[in-house]
């Protein structure tokens, strides 16, 4: 898909009944977002008064005048004083930039062995299970794998010890996270969760711009990676499955899905940070980085909520078109009782780490 198909997706006027959430989507938002159950309250109010049927109790609640809100008492978390980040980083240079798919027919000979044609293609390519595979789920350019290790380089020198790292199911976003954790000295250390969830917006890999018919990728599996001697964590159990997040989705509903997905991470790792805290095992004083290596819309979809934000489906082709590879947005969290995230920067290449 190139950007210009994007932007004529993304250009499409919303339909309201086309933002119901659908199968797997659906049933993740709910379970992420699922609400309290409520009291059935007698439709006679007099009742009451005639003492026939007693008022249901129910907790004590504080009034927030300022909010116009009530809600149950709840003990303050321990205020963590070393922040909490989230570091969204888009993959690196793709090769179909300057490539179509007939890079393949030049790339392979009739055996399937790799020929490299060009300064531009890696030094390798990966085995996987079909060569064409590599048409809708690309890999790096040469530079792109450099470029990535370059950025583990800087955010090293700059202290940035990433805690946890997720990625995408897509190629170039596997191969931008082993790079990057190369070059953080990590690659053998620190292993890459492949989420589903982090995948693009679906609704832009159709047959024609009128069909809802997908036309997916076919991701390297898990299995397949290892073989390719890729660091994956084989035993992360992802927020959502490949299955899951291979259904047409609006882009409404690709903003849901990064949001629940990306609050769901996040609030997994603070609750083991907080109970790390009060046992003793870390000071409040300790950096949690957590890395998302993902897609250029995924550094507004992934954050915009938690920061306060509403959804605006419609900018996402103005994000498309300006976020450049290996940009970076930064989000964080340096108290556990506040209400939101706090934007901290949209690229890497600084000193205000």
């Amino acid at each position: 898909m190139n950007t210009k198909q994007a932007g004529n997706v993304l250009g499409t006027d919303l339909n309201p009944d086309e933002t119901k959430e659908k199968g797997g989507v659906r049933r993740f938002i709910r379970k992420f977002f699922k609400s309290t159950p409520t009291t059935n309250i007698p439709r006679n109010p007099t009742n009451f008064r005639s003492g026939k049927i007693s008022p249901p109790k129910s907790p004590e609640l504080n009034i927030d005048h300022v909010r116009g809100t009530a809600y149950p008492p709840m003990r303050p978390l321990p205020i963590t004083q070393g922040p909490i980040r989230l570091l969204v980083l888009r993959h690196g240079e793709r090769l179909d930039r300057y490539y179509s798919s007939q890079w393949l027919r030049q790339a392979f000979d009739r055996d399937g062995n790799f020929c490299r044609f060009s300064p531009i293609l890696p030094e390798t390519l990966p085995f996987r299970a079909s060569i064409r595979d590599f048409d809708l789920d690309p890999p790096l350019t040469y530079k792109g794998l450099k470029d990535a290790f370059h950025t583990g380089t800087v955010l090293k020198d700059k202290a940035i010890h990433i805690t946890y790292c997720y990625s995408s199911p897509a190629l170039r976003c596997v191969q931008t996270a082993s790079k990057i954790l190369e070059g953080l000295q990590l690659h053998n250390k620190l292993k890459i969760r492949i989420e589903p969830g982090l995948f693009e917006c679906t609704g832009w890999y159709t047959a024609s711009e009128t069909s809802n018919v997908l036309t997916m990728p076919r991701f390297m599996t898990k299995k397949e990676l290892l073989e390719n001697k890729y660091s994956i964590d084989k035993h992360y159990h992802e927020q959502m499955t490949i299955a899951e997040v291979s259904q047409f989705e609006t882009e409404l509903e690709f903003y849901q899905r990064s949001h629940a997905v990306t609050a769901s991470i996040l609030k997994m790792h603070e609750a083991e940070y907080i109970s790390q805290i009060q046992q003793g095992q870390l000071t409040q004083q300790y950096h949690l980085h957590v890395l998302f290596i993902a897609h250029a819309p995924s550094l507004e979809t992934c954050t915009r909520k938690l920061c306060g934000g509403k959804f605006r489906p419609d900018t996402l082709p103005h994000v498309i078109r300006n976020v450049d590879f290996l940009t970076m947005t930064v989000i964080e969290k340096s108290d556990n009782n506040a209400d939101k995230w706090i934007f901290r920067r949209s690229s890497f290449y600084g000193d205000e780490f």
